[in-house]
């Protein structure tokens, strides 16, 4: 249980310390502002990701677990960071980090 929490915190620490970052201007490829956040991603350990468009400002997220999850932006209105429930996405020009509670967060790349 201890070690749940820990991951948690840690994953929540990460998402605190990404949330102040910031890159230049972006590109037609990347997430953040003026780029786009949707494409396919190859992640640690051989899995894959792809990320579409879902309604508004959410992306739909075939997640390198195999899991299907629709995640809106966080905060609204950005194009970087998503998150809900116990997940969280945060993608910066060709990286991105795929997290889950209770895993160990997993990079992936364009």
């Amino acid at each position: 249980m201890s070690r749940v929490i820990c991951v948690a915190a840690m994953c929540m620490g990460i998402l605190s310390a990404l949330a102040g970052c910031t890159t230049g201007t972006g590109s037609s490829r990347s997430g953040g502002p003026g780029g786009s956040p949707y494409g396919s991603f190859r992640c640690d350990g051989g899995t894959a990701m792809e990320v579409r468009r879902a309604s508004g400002s959410a992306i739909a997220v075939s997640a390198p677990n195999g899991e299907s999850i629709v995640l809106p932006a966080s905060p609204p209105g950005q194009s970087a960071r998503y998150g809900a429930d116990s997940y969280a996405l945060v993608i910066e020009g060709p990286d991105a980090l795929f997290m889950k509670n209770g895993d160990m967060p997993l990079n992936c790349r364009r």
